[in-house]
């Protein structure tokens, strides 16, 4: 599969996590939250305005912004369109 950026998977669609390019701060908290390289991460709620979104990881939900996953490389587990 293509590799592409956590803000542009759909909805309910898995992927794995391959990079995480955030200022180390960020990179540190989106860390302590169980984001790590590696870890299957699904998208599951938008919300009204786009901003941010609801992600599920590791048996838990964590939203994170826009600029935030924009940062994030991983590659869907299957293909979308």
């Amino acid at each position: 599969m293509n590799k592409t950026t956590l803000n542009k998977i759909p909805l309910n669609c898995e992927a794995y996590i391959d990079s995480i390019e955030c200022e180390n701060g960020i990179k540190n908290r989106i860390n302590d939250m169980g984001i790590t390289e590696g870890e299957k991460i699904i998208p599951i709620i938008k919300s009204p305005f786009g901003d941010p979104r609801a992600y599920l990881s590791k048996g838990t939900v964590i939203a994170l912004r826009e600029s935030d996953c924009a940062k994030i490389t991983v590659h869907p587990t299957q293909s979308y369109t």
